[in-house]
């Protein structure tokens, strides 16, 4: 099962698996089921097949009055439209709010998913964090994104799926960005664990290159541990944290600087990046 080409928008990487149903065909031959595209609303119909076409995801388009083949596995189209398709109705998706949900829900049915099973968001905190989306233990979504965007992309999330289905469970590392992560989830009512991490990152064997695929695969591994129920914590770092800010920012700038310890405690807390730190401490010597 390998990850669809990653959509991104600003910083935000989204990555839905492609559709692994199949089914046995005459001769003994297996074809991936596939997604249907039926609908006279063009916006609609060209929405869709631009994210379908980027993410590579087989999709054919039909018009009303053709036969649906045997190896569809859901259908999109608009919810005006949907009393015209003779289908399956739990495997028809009408379009919500834009393509990329809808066609990540079309997915969801293609393998046979509803979104109310058992969903677990798995986070490995960092400065980029990963996240893992499983539905009964099959992964169905990941995420590679800045720590200071990870709790929007968790938000978005949890719209789709009914609250009381839903556990985030987030790895005990990076304490300062996985304790203000877990208040902020608290807040909102959400069941959050916090799991022991150790051993979840893998190792990359030659050729595998970058933080992603090993952040991901441990927010997919840190999902499937039991963890222990979050309590509010204290996000104020302590001295040594913002001394090893400090440090990194002269590492940062080639040692020209050593960012103040304001601005290392704005980092530390996830309000400023360490670039956007040092801009603004070379900003303010150049005022000065």
């Amino acid at each position: 099962m390998c990850p669809a080409t990653g959509t991104h928008t600003n910083t935000l990487y989204l990555y839905v698996l492609k559709p692994i149903s199949y089914r046995l065909l005459p001769g003994g031959y297996i074809r991936s089921k596939r997604i249907a595209l039926i609908t006279d609303d063009f916006a609609i119909f060209q929405s869709i097949l631009e994210v379908t076409k980027f993410r590579s995801i087989d999709t054919l388009v039909l018009s009303f009055s053709d036969p649906i083949p045997p190896d569809i596995g859901s259908v999109i189209t608009s919810a005006s439209e949907s009393d015209r398709i003779v289908f399956d109705p739990e495997k028809i998706v009408t379009f919500s709010e834009d393509a990329e949900s809808t066609v990540n829900a079309a997915l969801l049915k293609l393998n046979g998913k509803t979104g109310k099973g058992q969903i677990i968001i798995g986070i490995d905190p960092g400065k980029n964090p990963g996240i893992a989306v499983l539905e009964d233990d099959m992964v169905i979504a990941i995420y590679h994104t800045p720590s200071r965007e990870v709790m929007g992309a968790v938000r978005q999330i949890l719209e789709n799926y009914p609250p009381e289905n839903c556990i985030v469970r987030i790895g005990h590392g990076a304490r300062l960005v996985s304790a203000q992560l877990s208040n902020s989830l608290l807040d909102l009512g959400v069941r959050v664990e916090l799991v022991d991490e150790t051993g979840t990152t893998p190792a990359m064997g030659r050729g595998i290159h970058g933080s992603e695929i090993s952040d991901i695969i441990a927010a997919i591994n840190i999902a499937r541990l039991k963890g222990i129920p979050a309590w509010m914590q204290d996000v104020e770092p302590s001295i040594g944290e913002i001394k090893r800010i400090q440090e990194k920012s002269r590492e940062h700038s080639n040692g020209k600087a050593s960012i103040p310890r304001d601005l290392a405690r704005k980092v530390a807390k996830g309000e400023l990046t360490m670039e956007e730190a040092i801009q603004t401490h070379e900003r303010a010597n150049l005022i000065n």
